[in-house]
């Protein structure tokens, strides 16, 4: 039998999660860069945009679930560094 301690555990994961949010943040920051704005403009742009663009709309859906992932991902974190972590089996 292997034996981990929850120390371990919580390394392993936020060694994880960490390299997750580094990828959506590169994906934020390429879409700002492209667009050269905030996800929040560009989504006002959306609402008063008179033609619909196929590109930026594709492009909105990833920056959007990347935004959000971002957020998830850092909640984790928090938690995880909290100590918020419980070992099932």
């Amino acid at each position: 039998m292997v034996q981990v301690s929850k120390q371990t555990v919580r390394q392993w994961m936020l060694l994880e999660y960490r390299a997750k949010k580094h990828r959506f943040q590169d994906t934020v920051a390429m879409f700002e860069r492209k667009y050269n704005t905030s996800l929040e403009e560009f989504e006002k742009h959306f609402e008063t945009a008179e033609k619909e663009v196929f590109e930026e709309w594709d492009d909105y859906i990833d920056w959007k679930a990347a935004h959000e992932f971002l957020i998830r991902i850092n909640a984790k974190i928090s938690d995880i560094n909290d100590g918020e972590i419980e070992l099932v089996d």
